[in-house]
């Protein structure tokens, strides 16, 4: 730190007390550069001049050798600038190691009152409960004498609850045993119902089932039935009408004279359509027969399959009711055995209530003993330790006045960074016209080279 004091170098990264960057200047023995911001200045106007000439000739080489010379006069500008700039990084690093220190110096300053701040909270404590002790010790006596009492009575209660409610468990465990053995025949009974009741309705579904084929029989019989006879109806009405013609051209020969072989060869047809007529009469007989009887088979097999399904309605009926008759027995005594476990159940949830009361007395009383006895405890270390009082309080002084030390410090440190700032002000703000001097003519060259 000393050798950067030598060559007047602070960092920092904070404003300026006149509100301008904080830039610095070279610290005391250090020229300032106000001739050199003169000649930097009138390079800038001549490399201007130059410049704008320069935008006004159409010539390139006129332009090109415009730009040189303004490139010459920012040259020229940059070297005057850097022993400014260099003076104003040099300032830049006094202020910043000033800062630091000043930093440094109330963080140091926090941290001892801090401490000094709980010493003096302990030794308030030990001076509080040293001026207590007596009645500390005999006010938190009673309360672990009383706390003492109250958890061994709890306790008592709780022992004798713990078998009560025990022994309504192992009731509760019996009951329910019981109940399940008698209630098991009435369950054997209900499903055994249950069984049959599937069993008749099974059978009542095959017997509609029967039913609709048997309808279907019937109805396929008579149609059956239908086609048949009307078939050798139609059979028979074209074999009359044929004998019909037959009679009629007979006739119509024996009216007439002629060959007697025609007569005797249409009287031979006469006899044939006879016949076929007669045919077809027997052939209607006959499906009418068959057919009236096959309906009637069919319609004798649907009565049957009536029969049966009256039947198993029937019985379905007798067994859905057998089964409800056992399954409201069934409900009935289940719902008296729940109810005799309910309210055992109840009896117990009761005590189960008494026994976690008693639990939360016993934590609370035991909570404020060991509450208690570490009153008396920490009273009794204080009173028999009163060389940590008197430690505590030499620590304080001392502290005190280290604290003074620090303080003064933070104050010497403080003075010493606000002088450097304002001593380096003037060499900042000439830092700051350098820099924008030199960018402004480094952008001016930049465009003339562009055009």
């Amino acid at each position: 730190m000393d050798a950067d004091k030598k060559h007047g170098i602070v960092e920092t990264d904070e404003i300026c007390e006149d509100g301008g960057p904080a830039f610095t200047e070279p610290a005391q023995g250090q020229e300032e550069m106000p001739v050199r911001a003169v000649q930097i200045e009138g390079a800038s106007d001549e490399g201007a001049t130059d410049i704008e000439k320069a935008s006004n000739d159409d010539r390139p080489e006129r332009a090109q050798e415009i730009a040189a010379k303004a490139a010459g006069a920012a040259l020229g500008a940059a070297k005057g600038a850097a022993s400014t700039l260099k003076d104003g990084v040099f300032a830049l690093r006094d202020i910043r190691n000033a800062s630091r220190q000043s930093a440094d110096a109330r963080a140091q300053v926090k941290k001892i009152e801090e401490a000094l701040e709980s010493d003096q909270e302990v030794l308030e404590h030990r001076r509080e409960i040293e001026s207590s002790y007596a009645s500390i010790v005999e006010g938190q006596g009673r309360v672990v004498a009383d706390a003492k009492a109250q958890a061994a009575s709890a306790r008592r209660r709780l022992e004798g609850l713990s078998e009560e409610h025990a022994a309504l468990l192992a009731d509760l465990n019996e009951l329910k045993a019981a109940n399940a053995s008698e209630l098991r025949p009435y369950k054997r009974l209900a499903e055994t119902a249950k069984g049959a009741l599937d069993d008749a309705n099974r059978t009542l579904s095959e017997s509609k089932r029967a039913l609709k084929t048997a309808e279907g029989q019937v109805r396929d019989a008579c149609e059956r039935r239908e086609q048949s006879v009307s078939s050798a109806n139609r059979a028979l009405d074209n074999a009359l009408a044929r004998q019909l013609r037959v009679q009629d051209d007979l006739k119509k020969l024996q009216a007439q004279p002629g060959s007697p072989s025609a007569i005797a060869k249409m009287q031979s047809e006469n006899v044939v359509a006879l016949a076929r007529v007669e045919a077809a009469r027997a052939e209607v007989d006959r499906s009418t027969r068959e057919g009236q009887a096959s309906v009637e088979n069919a319609q004798t097999h649907l009565w049957t399959q009536n029969q049966s399904l009256e039947a198993a309605q029937r019985e379905a009926s007798a067994a859905k009711s057998k089964y409800d008759e056992r399954k409201a027995d069934l409900d009935r005594r289940l719902k008296e055995s729940e109810g005799k476990e309910a309210e055992l159940q109840l009896r117990i949830d009761q005590k189960k209530g008494a026994l976690d009361g008693l639990e939360r007395d016993i934590e609370t009383a035991d909570q404020a003993q060991a509450e208690a006895q570490g009153l008396i405890d920490e009273a009794e270390l204080i009173h028999s330790t009163p060389e940590e009082t008197a430690r505590l309080e030499h620590a304080i002084s001392a502290r005190r006045i280290e604290l003074q030390r620090a303080s003064a410090e933070v104050d010497l440190y403080e003075n010493s960074e606000k002088a450097l700032r304002k001593q380096t002000r003037l060499q900042r703000f000439a830092l700051i016209g350098a820099v924008m001097l030199i960018v402004a003519i480094i952008a001016a060259v930049a465009a003339t080279c562009l055009r």
